[in-house]
C-alpha cells in the first residue's frame, strides 16, 4: 500500500535549537521522518516530513504541545527579564553608545545636507 509523505514542520525561520528539539521529539516517539533542505538557492521546502501519513495527527499533537510549552517559557522569560533601556546600555558600554550615536548623526547629516543647501539657496 502506498504511504503518502506529509510535511509536518517547516524549518524556514525556525531556530537551530527548535529544529533540533523537533527532530528529537519525532525520533523519541518513533515517528519515521526525513529532512529536506532549502537547496542552494533557497527555493525548495526546508522541512521535516513524515514517512507515514497515518502518523500526522500524533506528530501534530506532539509538536503543538512542544511549541505551547516553548511559548510559555519565553513569555515567562520576558516577564522575568525586562527589556534593556537606552540608559542601561549607556551604563554598560558608554563608548559604543557614543560612537554609534555619532555615526548615526553623521549619516543623517550627510544624507540631509544636499537638501538643506538646496533650501537655503
Amino acid at each position: 500500500m502506498y504511504k503518502r509523505q506529509v510535511l509536518i514542520f517547516r524549518l524556514n525561520g525556525a531556530s537551530d535549537e527548535e529544529a533540533q528539539d523537533i527532530r528529537d521529539l519525532l525520533a523519541d516517539n518513533a515517528l519515521d521522518n526525513y529532512e529536506t533542505s532549502a537547496g542552494r538557492w533557497g527555493v525548495s521546502v526546508a522541512g521535516l516530513w513524515l514517512v507515514n501519513d497515518n502518523d500526522k495527527t500524533r506528530a501534530r499533537e506532539l509538536i503543538d504541545a512542544y511549541q505551547l510549552e516553548r511559548q510559555r517559557y519565553f513569555e515567562q522569560l520576558k516577564i522575568e527579564t525586562p527589556p534593556e533601556t537606552f540608559s542601561d546600555r549607556l551604563k554598560q558600554s558608554p563608548l559604543n553608545v557614543i560612537f554609534y550615536s555619532l555615526l548615526a548623526v553623521t549619516i543623517l547629516f550627510l544624507s540631509l545636507s544636499p537638501f538643506i543647501k538646496f533650501l537655503s539657496e
